[in-house]
Formats: structure tokens, C-alpha cells, sequence
């Protein structure tokens, strides 16, 4: 192996490095949650979730821990399961 092709070579390693570093870091500095204190809300109406990040709850359920995303979406705990994710906003309300 040249001793060029050699240098070539660990310059490539330590930018790839380098860059699974940065991604790591950047992925480590995202909550995996929202903080543990919240709203509780009441479910109105069941719910199926329709994606793996989102929580089922039936009508009447107690959602804990609730956070608000965004205008249309919360995030919370369904007490009776213990299941957490997210839930849509207008399937629940304050108590």
C-alpha cells in the first residue's frame, strides 16, 4: 500500500468520524420526551392509533403527563395501559 493512498485513506476515516460524531451528538441532544409533569385530560371519544408513535385510548380514559405539541396533537401517558405517544387534541379534554 503507497503512502499516499494510506493518508488518503485516514483522512476519509476521520471525516466519516467526524461526521458520525456530529449526527450522534445531534440525535443524544433531542429529549426522548417531553418532561414528566404535564396536564391531565379526559378522552371523549376511543381512539386507534394509526401510527406507531401514537397511544390508543377508549372514552373515558385518564391521559397523564400531557404536553402540547402542536396545535392539532398532544403527548401523554394513558393511565389504565401505561402506553405513552402521541393523541389528538380534539379527542380529549381538560380536567
Amino acid at each position: 500500500m503507497s503512502a499516499g493512498y494510506q493518508q488518503t485513506r485516514t483522512v476519509e476515516v476521520q471525516q466519516r468520524s467526524s461526521s458520525v460524531a456530529t449526527q450522534q451528538t445531534t440525535v443524544s441532544s433531542v429529549p426522548s420526551h417531553p418532561s414528566t409533569t404535564g396536564k391531565t385530560v379526559r378522552a371523549m371519544y376511543d381512539y386507534m392509533a394509526a401510527d406507531s408513535d401514537e397511544v390508543s385510548f377508549k372514552d373515558g380514559d385518564v391521559i397523564v403527563n400531557v404536553q402540547s405539541i402542536d396545535e392539532g396533537w398532544m403527548y401523554g401517558t394513558v393511565q389504565r395501559t401505561g402506553k405513552t405517544g402521541m393523541l389528538p387534541a380534539n379527542y380529549v379534554e381538560a380536567i
